[in-house]
């Protein structure tokens, strides 16, 4: 399969948890999240691209709102 983020082809992938792009083992990312059970709350990691991390999502957020207040 092709990475959809660095363009090569590599045997072992993984798919981002958010919006599902096919990633290589050198792009992937992982965030810590928690999950609750009806029992205990434990934490789990989940794969994710390099777009969806909070921070790159944040930084991209705040582009479009001032992009949306000060015009092009």
């Amino acid at each position: 399969m092709i990475c959809e983020s660095c363009g090569r082809e590599a045997d072992e992938v993984r798919h981002c948890t958010i919006c599902k792009k096919v990633l290589c083992m050198d792009c992937v990312r992982y965030l810590v999240v928690k999950k609750k059970t009806i029992y205990k709350e434990y934490e789990d990691s989940i794969p994710v691209c390099k777009d969806c991390l909070p921070k790159t999502k944040l930084k991209k957020r705040l582009a479009d709102i001032v992009r949306e207040v000060l015009g092009d």
